[in-house]
């Protein structure tokens, strides 16, 4: 549904269907578009754009859209109205309103709400028997791959993050970015790296087949059930080579992505040698997100913790593989809960290239005093204030960890504060 809005109403997550003028009067070399970043929203209005037209199906909408057809004219004043008075003073001009800084996982959040409308559709599209729209796709997968090449911390930070409804499409993206990161990790070819953020997106697309009342059941499933289940990967197969157009990649991801090392996965039983990289990267990224995921019968793994386990399933994984995916998320996952030496509980939203022990920090929790502090940002270095270990946020907070940790994430972007100066200070709201 394309609905026109003024251009001050535009927020990031939108797809941009057309500007006011026609594609010449816009700054963008792409005539159709997300907005993603701040950038993205200075730009419209520095050109001097009064409206533009929106795609509903493609992107967020604003919080009370106009319905209205794009670009009518504006209806011709009656003629019985009163005449202004030539003398009448000239109105004001809106003053501009300025924009609250946007954070690196609000930008992510943009792109991944823009990316969940898509899949969404697409997947829905596929339950109901009709053909993928590959075109469609393929720029929702560039978009990931820019996302994360722009800040992979904050990406990956925002699609852990996930409700029961929404699961199997964030799990898609979230996938999708874990390859993505992964293959930049490992510096495969840009062609590659895109390829395998479409396999990420697509790999679950056989479960479109599996009744939906077994995919929501909330509790453990019966051994027929898991039966039914695990033919997921060849129905996603069968589908996305009856549509034809896509690279190889993403049809090998899609039907071996629950196969083992040791030749214990489905469908094909097929071992360590057999399977070709992309097979094995996708093996852990989809293990990764799925248990470190809120799921109706299961609490998540931190970061940590999931790492952690699965370094322990022997013959699972290919352990060089997954030692290389380990060096790439870090030592301290983004979005792991930690506790520091001051008794205080933490964040990690993005690592430390050159310190991996030392990873910048969203520090939220005082231990002693049981209360919530003022969040800071800081990085922990041994000298002031290190990481003690890793924590469970379920553990600390039950149920409501998943809402807090995404009120912390959300929260406004903090100046990098060294630690000493806040444990002088002291920061106790």
């Amino acid at each position: 549904m394309l609905v026109t809005i003024k251009t001050e109403d535009a927020r990031l997550g939108m797809f941009v269907h057309a500007v006011a003028g026609g594609w010449m009067a816009s700054p963008f070399w792409r005539r159709h578009f997300v907005l993603e970043t701040a950038g993205d929203l200075r730009k419209l209005s520095a050109a001097g754009i009064a409206e533009i037209v929106i795609d509903l199906s493609k992107g967020i909408g604003p919080a009370a859209a106009p319905h209205r057809p794009p670009f009518l004219p504006a209806p011709v004043a009656d003629a019985t109205m009163a005449a202004v008075p030539a003398d009448a003073a000239e109105p004001h001009p809106p003053s501009r309103r300025r924009r609250a800084p946007i954070s690196a996982e609000q930008r992510a959040q943009a792109v991944v709400d823009a990316s969940k409308v898509i899949v969404q559709a697409m997947f829905d599209e596929v339950r109901l028997g009709r053909a993928i729209d590959v075109q469609a796709l393929t720029p929702v997968a560039e978009r990931i791959v820019e996302s994360v090449t722009r800040d992979a911390a904050a990406m990956l930070n925002v699609t852990r993050l996930k409700t029961k409804d929404e699961y199997t499409y964030v799990h898609s993206i979230a996938v999708a970015a874990l390859l993505i990161h992964f293959a930049q990790t490992l510096k495969l070819p840009d062609e590659e790296v895109s390829a395998l953020g479409l396999a990420g997106l697509l790999h679950d697309i056989g479960k479109m087949a599996v009744p939906k009342a077994l995919l929501d059941k909330p509790g453990k499933l019966e051994p027929p059930e898991m039966a039914v289940l695990r033919h997921h990967p060849e129905k996603g197969h069968a589908l996305l080579s009856a549509g034809g157009g896509l690279p190889a990649v993403v049809l090998d991801v899609c039907l071996h992505h629950h196969e083992r090392c040791d030749g214990r996965g489905y469908p094909e039983g097929l071992r360590g040698d057999q399977l070709s990289l992309a097979a094995r990267m996708s093996s852990i990224c989809d293990v990764y997100d799925a248990v470190t995921s809120q799921r109706p019968y299961k609490r998540p793994w931190s970061p940590s913790e999931a790492l952690s386990r699965m370094r322990s399933w022997s013959g699972h994984f290919d352990v060089e593989l997954l030692d290389r995916f380990i060096e790439s998320i870090g030592i301290h996952p983004v979005g792991g809960l930690v506790r520091l030496q001051s008794s205080r509980l933490a964040l990690v939203i993005e690592g430390n290239d050159r310190e991996p022990t030392q990873p910048r920090v969203r520090v939220f929790y005082d231990i002693p005093t049981r209360h919530r502090i003022t969040p800071y940002d800081a990085t922990a270095t041994v000298a002031f204030d290190p990481i003690h270990r890793a924590e469970c946020g379920q553990r600390w907070f039950g149920d409501d960890w998943a809402a807090l940790e995404a009120e912390i994430l959300a929260g406004p972007p903090s100046p990098l504060t060294p630690i000493a100066n806040v444990m002088s200070k002291g920061v106790l709201s």
